[in-house]
């Protein structure tokens, strides 16, 4: 962050002393511990802390979360959208909030996407919430666990990579981090130790291989294929509730199996891993703004965004 411009350091006291006078917070978790310079939550200070809270969300919704993410709880001022069926969704849920909090402007992140891709496939599988807390021996006899774990020594994929002079990057969810050491690499394919810069895997990948993590979004927006892999029912989503449709919506194939997978991947590369006409289309039809101009909108609408009373 120091990159960026001067930093605070978190629950410091020059981090509480400013907190009481702070007239925004624009962040990307709007959890109350994370966000606010005192320990517990929000309303224990209800009445001194006079800032507004401006969610730029770490990734698209597209799971019902108004659960965790509903007014009664966030109390959130502003709460920003990059697709009308997204927006709408937050309407369509218990979230509670009026039409001014939620806004349509795309995400300012989008902006700096480029395509340099290179022949490189990205393996990057969310989170499985059952896994919480468990040690290493439960995870590693987890089908989560088997299943990526195989995906990535598949002695078939390997030799497509090598036919084809591509190689893949594993970067899963970062909770998984903790068991990393789990997983067996090879040759062709390499986990991410480093776990730098999400924009620069975006921008050099030529392929996405993901199950239902929202980083899918970010990559396709830049018209690359997406391969998603619903290997079972694992999931800790309901997938009912979410107005998202894998197979009519999605950025590229829905895989149930390693074999079909393993397939498809493989005919990607033989095409230089170029987007299908009918994935490009629902490309289109999701994001509603691809002119660069994300962070305009956005901040301009946060200068508009009145102080507490």
């Amino acid at each position: 962050m120091k990159k960026i411009g001067p930093t605070i350091a978190y629950h410091s006291l020059k981090h509480r002393i400013l907190g009481l006078f702070t007239e925004k917070i624009i962040t990307s978790h709007p959890d109350n511990n994370y966000i606010y310079a005192f320990w517990g939550h929000y309303p224990n200070f209800a009445g001194l802390l006079k800032s507004s809270t401006i969610f730029l969300q770490h990734g698209i919704t597209l799971n019902n979360i108004s659960s965790w993410l509903n007014k009664y709880d966030k109390n959130l001022d502003f709460l920003l959208t990059a697709s009308k069926k997204e927006y709408d969704s937050l309407f369509k849920y218990y979230y509670h909030y009026d039409e001014k909090i939620i806004q349509l402007l795309g995400f300012p992140r989008f902006d700096n996407l480029t395509d340099d891709k290179t022949k490189t496939i990205l393996l990057m599988p969310s989170w499985r919430r059952y896994l919480t807390n468990e040690n290493k021996y439960t995870i590693s006899n987890s089908s989560y666990f088997k299943t990526y774990n195989a995906l990535i020594n598949n002695e078939k994929l390997i030799q497509k990579l090598k036919e084809n002079n591509f190689k893949i990057i594993f970067r899963p969810h970062p909770h998984v981090y903790d068991f990393i050491d789990l997983f067996d690499e090879n040759e062709y394919v390499t986990i991410d130790h480093e776990r730098g810069s999400y924009q620069d895997l975006f921008k050099k990948g030529a392929l996405l291989v993901t199950d239902y993590s929202s980083v899918s979004f970010d990559f396709a927006y830049l018209k690359k294929p997406v391969l998603y892999y619903h290997y079972g029912e694992d999931y800790h989503f309901n997938l009912e509730e979410s107005y998202f449709d894998y197979e009519t919506m999605g950025f590229g194939e829905v895989c149930r199996s390693e074999d079909e997978l393993v397939e498809i991947i493989g005919e990607y590369m033989e095409n230089e891993c170029k987007m299908k006409d009918k994935h490009v289309k629902n490309v289109e039809d999701y994001f509603l703004f691809t002119d660069k101009n994300n962070c305009k909108r956005v901040h301009e609408a946060i200068k508009k965004i009145p102080p507490r009373e």
